[in-house]
């Protein structure tokens, strides 16, 4: 039997006594890798595209928890020609049964037999859309894996609490005990700890280790700001974890995938560079090492004999705390400070030295074999009485009108702390918590705020932090109304100079191109005046796809969030659809995700490239309008042009009006600031502050005199960064702003 390598020893003793386990007990055993799979992939037309079809390919799941599951029309053919193309003709699936428009459904793709399978209501939802899609899994050999596959509401973390609690009784209800249970899917989460989303979950499942991509970044959304993405396995399951191994590289918490990070991407092909800019989510992956044959021998889950027992110590004292279990071994542990997992703390007992105020409340732990899991009483350290003390004040925020602004201080002294914020020196009616969040702020919620902390021993004023409203709204910094200038009465003569700010206007691939009426309802320039870029001398039927039409170049240094809009129509045998491509260095051009439809009158058109990477801050961005047959515009099988209104012919022409190109100031940010930095268990910390709500880079490099900064996480300012570095040479660290 060979046994998976793992980078963390003691997960390596725990297969291995596993592993010890099944043979003991005179049955052969074959480990088979299980990946699963967390996939909210599509774009902004939530129906799966190319981008995310690659990234399925490449990265060979096992299993999926996959949200928003439409592609093509939604036939069970469609459904099967994505599998037979992507993942393999073996593959077989869940769908939620939604069929009404603008629904979102879940749904499980497996490589092994479905069992069984259906959707529990959400009853969250006021307009349910999508529940939560269950299946059983036949794994090779005897058991069965349980799998639910979630999409949390984005509304309110009061609604993700709720909907977790459901989860966890409809989980633990319907599913067999000490089964092997996995929920992923997307949470829309805030962070990891999230009350009581994540607690409830952290209670029955796993989220350790914290999968992460090359750069260490564990954060999933689309800006990798937030962790939406998760894949928990139960305490019945975790003791199967394995790395997750590409060609070249390893990544034993598993790994969350992002095509502009991962490096070298031969390891995932067909995958491309830029098919994660594209995507909604990352995607997010856990491996298992699970037995492929025989009966798995279970017999006494943990059972706590001895709970952990309170105790208290003076500043600067000594912990420890103990726990005695019985079960199969071998037994696992995991102690947790207030409900959350200490890094590193796996050992009974569990002893730390030097106890400070901040190390003062409640601690457990939860004991795992392979039968099950159990957790223990909270055990309350009390740290001898003191003052509060502030360690990390308040810092100044620069927040656009209409964004969340949050205050947060960092202090110790003996529990119960509380808190009373004040905005110029008077205290703000109900703000008593820290952090402090004020949602949609205005003009009037500017000024010097500050907080005053209190316990029984006394109380502590934090220094002044100002909080500044920025306004900054969408402005058009380049237009083209293709009108006269001086107007002449002419609708038959035009300019191609912009009308607004700066830029150039061309021809490509052949297309010629008069001027004639424009959109008079869009132009304020109305019906006397109004021209339009009228071109033609488009290809033959079916030939040149997507190489003839208008090409226009525009700085947006300075702008970001860049919005494209034009008023655009067709003549009866022009063609029916267009492409909007784009370029971040004036040569290469790549398309929009989704293709555009003119009609024999003029309709307005707006594409948002704000999710796009390159396009903001960009001298060298360009865009062009194409002409496209319908095979490449709306996946059908017909490789012609088709008509906006007869039959398609060379004479017939694309017409353009208005084509605007708008976005929003890029403000600039304020220098990092490291602060508080501190050593315990291993790891070196820090907190980056900087303007709230910019990102900043965290570099690190082994001599001050390197040229060779490294960036290893990205995050929003104000956030607390660690590394472990117990083996390499000495590090030094620095921020900067994206």
């Amino acid at each position: 039997m060979s046994i998976v390598t793992l980078v963390s020893m003691s997960r390596k003793i725990s297969i291995l006594a596993a592993v010890c386990l099944f043979l003991n007990s005179g049955h052969s055993q074959s480990n088979v890798n299980l990946r699963v799979m967390a996939a909210n992939l599509n774009g902004n037309t939530q129906s799966y595209q190319p981008f995310a079809l690659r990234i399925l390919q490449g990265l060979q799941p096992d299993v999926v928890c996959i949200q928003e599951f439409n592609y093509s029309n939604n036939a069970a053919s469609d459904f099967r020609a994505l599998l037979d193309g992507t993942l393999g003709t073996n593959f077989v699936y869940y769908r939620e049964p939604f069929t009404a428009g603008g629904d979102i459904p879940n749904g499980i793709i497996s490589r092994w037999p479905i069992l069984a399978a259906g959707s529990w209501a959400d009853a969250q939802q006021s307009a349910p859309n999508r529940g939560f899609a269950w299946a059983q899994i036949q794994l090779p050999g005897t058991n069965s894996l349980y799998v639910v596959s979630v999409h949390l509401l984005t509304s309110s973390a009061g609604a993700r609490s709720a909907e977790a609690t459901a989860l966890q009784t409809l989980m633990q209800a319907n599913f067999p005990t000490n089964a092997w249970v996995v929920l992923a899917g997307d949470f829309n989460t805030g962070s990891r700890t999230e009350a009581t989303t994540m607690t409830t979950f952290d209670s029955y499942l796993s989220d350790f280790p914290v999968p992460a991509d090359n750069n260490g970044n564990s954060f999933t959304s689309e800006n990798r700001n937030y962790p939406h993405d998760y894949v928990l396995p139960n305490f019945a399951l975790t003791n199967f974890e394995t790395a997750t191994v590409f060609p070249s590289q390893s990544f034993p918490n598993g790994l969350v995938f992002d095509s502009t990070v991962y490096t070298p991407l031969s390891d995932v092909a067909p995958v491309q560079f830029g098919d994660s800019t594209n995507a909604q989510h990352m995607a997010v992956l856990k491996d298992f090492s699970i037995p492929g044959g025989g009966t798995i021998v279970v017999t006494n889950p943990p059972a706590i004999t001895t709970q952990p027992q309170s105790q208290a110590v003076a500043t600067g004292g000594s912990v420890t705390f103990s726990v005695i279990a019985t079960g199969t071994s071998p037994l696992s542990y995991q102690w947790l400070f207030n409900g959350t997992n200490i890094f590193g703390a796996t050992n009974n007992p569990f002893t730390f030295t030097s106890a400070q105020l901040t190390n003062a409340g409640n601690y457990s732990v939860t004991v795992t074999n392979i039968a099950g899991s159990s957790t223990s009483s909270n055990a309350v350290l009390i740290v001898t009485n003191a003052p509060p003390s502030i360690s990390i004040q308040p810092q100044n925020q620069n927040v656009l009108a209409g964004q969340v602004a949050t205050f947060s201080v960092t202090a110790s002294g003996t529990p119960p702390l509380n808190y009373q914020w004040l905005l110029g020196g008077t205290n703000i009616s109900g703000a008593i918590t820290n952090p402090f969040v004020l949602a949609n702020v205005q003009q009037t919620n500017a000024g010097n705020y500050s907080v005053v902390i209190t316990n029984l021993a006394g109380s502590v004023t934090s220094s002044v932090a100002t909080l500044a409203i920025l306004f900054t709204n969408p402005v058009v910094f380049a237009q083209w109304n293709f009108n006269s200038v001086p107007p002449d009465g002419s609708t038959t003569t035009g300019s191609t100079v912009p009308s607004v700010g700066s830029g150039t206007a061309a021809l490509i691939g052949g297309a010629t191109a008069t001027f004639a009426t424009g959109d008079t309802t869009f132009d304020p320039a109305g019906s006397t005046d109004n021209s339009g870029w009228n071109t033609a001398t488009y290809p033959a039927q079916g030939t040149g796809n997507k190489t003839r039409g208008v090409q226009f170049a525009v700085s947006t240094a300075g702008k970001q969030n860049i919005v494209i809009s034009w008023s655009s129509q067709s003549s009866n045998t022009g063609s029916k659809y267009g492409r909007l491509q784009y370029s971040t260095n004036g040569i290469d051009f790549a398309d929009f995700p989704a293709a555009f439809t003119n009609g024999t009158s003029f309709t307005v058109k707006t594409n948002s490239l704000a999710a796009i990477s390159g396009v903001s801050n960009n001298t060298n961005f360009a865009f062009r309008f194409v002409a496209e047959i319908e095979s490449t515009a709306m996946g059908t099988a017909n490789t012609n042009y088709v008509a906006a209104g007869t039959t398609y012919g060379t004479s017939g022409t694309m017409r353009y009006d208005m084509v605007t190109v708008s976005g929003t100031a890029i403000l600039a940010a304020s220098p990092a600031l490291l602060t508080a930095p501190s050593v315990a268990g291993g790891q070196f910390g820090f907190t980056v502050a900087g303007s709230a709500g910019l990102n900043y880079i965290v570099q690190t490099a082994t001599n001050l005199t390197s040229a060779n900064w490294q960036p290893i996480f990205t995050n929003t300012a104000p956030f607390p960064f660690g590394d472990t570095n117990l083996a390499a040479p000495q590090k030094f660290y620095r921020a900067i702003s994206q």
